[in-house]
Formats: structure tokens, sequence, C-alpha cells
């Protein structure tokens, strides 16, 4: 068992309330030398998308054993299941609905456990916060070295969010807005390994297009454009995005998340 595993923090509480901190201290609890380190907490209530984009981006830089609780959960109380989900060297605590699904898709999830042993659970359960009660003691007690197997069966019937898939025109491919983040960049569903996919690897990107704007620019880093030009860029988190450099893209060409985008394909 590591002397002070780490746990990784990520949650819709914000912080102004006492949630994050309760939610700390029953883990804390569980186990007192664990290392809880937040990612954030500022992700918009209820927003699945946005919590499962985070995670997705955060988890691959941590290292070996790291476990990563993830409590975005609209469902609270309801019969919707507690996860313990694992990939090669980590371990993922969520609830299941949906905000593991790009975890899945992209970090290659080997197995999916229904919680069910409520004896890790903290007692009494709130039907209001199970982030308290169920997930962060669950996160606590796998921190302590308790193999998934114990907590229950393995599922594979787990809910993924119903994401647009990247489809192949012509000479494009077409996405959709996955997030946008506080400078205004726009972050597609599109990737490098979707476009060699469809095209081979001699095919390159030449453009990007949403909602009725074109950029043609295509630039490898935000400041080799010229301020307030439009442009396209491979990012940071593996996918395509249209970025202004010192200004909003977002707010420029009105773009929301969810929307169309096509990359075209030379």
């Amino acid at each position: 068992m590591n002397h002070r595993p780490i746990i990784t923090f990520s949650s819709d509480f914000g912080t102004r309330e006492y949630y994050a901190s309760a939610v700390k201290g029953a883990i804390l609890t569980v186990h007192p030398a664990a290392n809880i380190i937040d990612v954030t907490h500022d992700i918009a209530s209820h927003d699945l998308l946005e919590a499962a984009f985070t995670i997705s981006c955060t988890a691959p830089y941590y290292p070996a054993g790291s476990i990563h609780l993830i409590v975005v959960d609209p469902g609270v109380g309801s019969p919707r299941r507690a996860l313990i989900a694992s990939t090669e060297k980590q371990l993922f605590v969520a609830p299941d609905n949906g905000v593991l699904s790009l975890v899945y898709d992209r970090l290659g999830v080997e197995r999916v456990v229904s919680v069910e042993a409520s004896h890790y659970f903290r007692e009494p359960v709130s039907p209001t916060f199970h982030g308290r009660d169920i997930f962060g003691p669950v996160a606590g007690w796998l921190a302590r070295g308790i193999q998934i197997d114990k907590f229950g069966p393995e599922i594979s019937d787990y809910i993924r969010l119903a994401l647009p898939p990247v489809e192949k025109k012509e000479d494009r491919l077409q996405g959709f807005v996955l997030h946008i983040d506080k400078f205004g960049n726009i972050v597609t569903s599109l990737s490098p390994s979707d476009l060699q996919s469809a095209f081979g690897p001699e095919r390159h990107p030449t453009a990007m297009v949403i909602n009725g704007y074109s950029a043609t620019q295509k630039a490898d880093f935000y400041a080799q454009a010229s301020e307030g030009d439009l442009f396209f860029l491979l990012g940071s988190a593996g996918y395509f995005e249209i970025s202004a450099f010192k200004q909003s893209a977002a707010r420029r060409i009105e773009a929301r998340r969810g929307m169309k985008v096509e990359l075209l394909v030379g």
C-alpha cells in the first residue's frame, strides 16, 4: 500500500458550500494519510459531459496507483449504481450516469464493478449525499488497498453518454464542439486518430468550419498567430481546436458546445 496514495477529486460542488470538504473528511476518516488533490469543483451543476472531459484530460498525467473520484451526480438517491472502473494502472470511482464515458473511450478500461458492499459505506447513508457517504469512503478503502472485486460484481452494461459520432464525408470529418475553455478556445471532438482512421496517414487537415466561419490558418501554438486571427491547431487534450490569439474564438463566432464542426482534409 502506498504510504500516501493519491486520490484526485472532481465535482460540481463549488467552493462556497461545505460539500467538498465533507467528502474529504469522509475519505480521511477511512485513510488519514491519503493525499487528496482537488482537480476542480467548478464543473457546471449536473454537467456530465464537462466532468467526463475534465477527468479524461486529467487522469493520464497522474502516476500509477492513483484513484480518481468524480462526483457529478444529478441522480443521487435514485437506483443508479455506484461504480469503480479500473484501467491498467488507475482506478475511478463515480456514479453510473455516463460521467466516465470518455475514460471508457480513451483510456482503455479493463473492468467495471458495481459497488454493492455497503460495509464500506459511511453510516447512515444520506439519500442526498452519496459523495460523502458512499463515493468518498469507497475511494478511501481503495487507497487502503482493498481490491475492487471486494466491492461488488463486475458489470458490462454501464452507462455511456450518447455523444454524436465522428462522421466521414467526402473530403471532411464532421464532429461537434466538445468543450469551450475559459480562454474561449473551441475544443472539438475530432482528433488526429479520427483523421488517420478515415483518410490514412498521408492526408492532412486544411481548415475547420463552424457556424458559417472558416479557420484556414493552421498553427502549432497560440502565439504563432497574430492577435485576433482565427486559426486551428492540435490542442493539449489531443483534439483539434479553433482559437483566436488573445481573444475568445467562441464569443467571436458564437460557438456553443454541441454545435457541429467540420475538419476539411487535403
